[in-house]
């Protein structure tokens, strides 16, 4: 069923984007009068075609991108009364306004999909800590009176309110302005708590970021800086299993509850959680209850980086009952033009996000490792589209500011690479000859591939190691 899903997920999520790509170029294009003979989503041997006026519409077998093709003097005779529609002679302002309508529409559209998000309203789980675990970055820069006068009020849980003198509403905006501070270079930030006890503010200024490794992606950078997430009272029932974990390699099932670890018995799901951070790689015997009737098996642990520790991991989420969840949850919603103001403004966000680990890739700062391909898209698909409208959009946008960013990039055979010798053009006054351009066109199919098989290869890495 994981493999139905992440299959059905990749043909819709990649079928909505391509179809927009393409339809940028095609619109574009019709605008400026040039002939569009074919409008193909996917490659490959034709599922469905059909012909409307001058072009042939068509869905093809490999759901991997799309094309538009239009009347080009470059790849045939032309006939005489289609000469001055040919692509080939049109200005090379015009060719650029085609090219470049593909990527962009996909920027627009993502800030579209991001504005409606906001729109409907995000269900996000406050960003609430209970403790400050010692030797931490966060231990270390509040004082012994702060600690103390933690201690001695009983205040268990803080609200962690502002990051870098900004609000903060959720756990994925904490998340995402410290990535922002990491590929920044930013040695470190300030923080606000708020006492979920007395309403008392207390402000952290320069907190090290320095420990943190952006080549530690799955490390839970939070939690390495002091801020332990505050885990409600609840019973361990399994709510999820990731795919890349190792709950997803045993018998467990959602709707289960985790009763007892190694012999440690499990009351909540705080309990399960600190069980299980103990024993990284270790080969627990895990009792859960299935219908009142109770089950027993053997899972081998895996482990995540957190600083200078190994914890463990079993890749379990806890089932959401919103009366329990209501003091943690936080619903972000708004109106019409503030939804427009911080969609673009997650746009932008991402695309600084997006466009510094590209070059830290580039310059060898980071591992390649980041890279994802088809195989996590297809897995984040099919997670997506069973996890509800919100989640589905969610991934909409990011993937198709992603496909607009790449497009750009001056890479031949991508809209980018073309863009470039446009650009060229423009300065030397003629078009760049084909002889270059078909040597441009052979090391950017060679990149192009060359990436691809890596982030393949990477995807298979991620399966493997979870």
């Amino acid at each position: 069923m994981d493999f139905l899903w992440s299959l059905v997920g990749f043909i819709i999520v990649i079928g909505v984007l391509v179809t927009i790509h393409e339809w940028g170029h095609f619109q574009v294009a019709r605008s400026f009068n040039v002939k569009v003979l074919e409008f193909s989503i996917g490659f490959g041997k034709p599922l469905w075609q059909k012909q409307k006026g001058e072009t042939l519409y068509k869905i093809c077998a490999i759901p991997l991108g799309g094309f538009v093709r239009f009347v080009d003097e470059r790849e045939g005779e032309v006939a005489t009364e289609d000469l001055p529609r040919a692509f080939n002679r049109q200005s090379v302002y015009k060719r650029i306004a085609i090219v470049a309508a593909g990527p962009l529409i996909n920027l627009l559209f993502a800030w579209l999909v991001f504005t409606v998000i906001f729109l409907l309203g995000v269900s996000t789980l406050k960003p609430i800590i209970e403790d400050v675990p010692n030797n931490t970055p966060l231990a270390q820069v509040l004082s012994t009176e702060q600690l103390q006068k933690n201690a001695n009020h009983d205040i268990q849980q803080w609200e962690l309110v502002e990051f870098d003198n900004k609000p903060i509403q959720a756990w994925n905006e904490v998340n995402q302005k410290l990535m922002i501070a990491l590929v920044g270079h930013q040695p470190s930030a300030s923080f606000a708590l708020k006492s979920l006890s007395n309403g008392e503010t207390l402000f952290i200024e320069q907190l090290p970021l320095t420990l943190l490794d952006l080549n530690k992606p799955d490390e839970n950078w939070l939690t390495a800086l002091g801020f332990h997430p505050a885990a409600p009272k609840v019973p361990a029932i399994i709510g999820h299993i990731s795919i890349d974990a190792p709950a997803n390699n045993s018998a467990l099932q959602i709707g289960d509850q985790i009763i007892e670890i190694d012999g440690v018995a499990i009351q909540n799901w705080s309990q399960l959680v600190h069980t299980v951070q103990d024993r990284p790689n270790q080969t627990v015997l895990v009792k859960y209850l299935r219908q009142d009737i109770e089950f027993s098996e053997k899972i081998t642990l895996g482990s995540i980086e957190n600083g200078d520790k190994t914890l463990g991991r079993i890749g379990l989420g806890l089932l959401v009952d919103q009366q329990t969840m209501a003091p943690f949850s936080n619903t972000i919603q708004y109106g019409f033009v503030d939804a427009i103001s911080q969609g673009w403004q997650r746009m932008q966000d991402l695309t600084y996000l997006s466009l510094q680990m590209l070059k830290k890739m580039l310059f060898g700062e980071i591992s390649l490792q980041h890279l994802s391909g088809p195989i996590t898209i297809a897995q984040m698909s099919g997670q997506a589209v069973q996890s509800g409208l919100i989640n589905f959009l969610s991934l909409l946008g990011l993937l198709s500011l992603s496909i607009g960013i790449l497009n750009l990039l001056p890479i031949p055979v991508l809209d980018g690479g073309h863009l470039l010798y446009y650009l060229v053009e423009i300065v030397k006054g003629s078009p760049v000859s084909e002889r270059i351009m078909l040597y441009g066109q052979s090391i950017g199919l060679f990149l192009i591939i060359s990436l691809t098989l890596l982030a393949v290869f990477n995807d298979i890495l991620r399966i493997s190691n979870g």
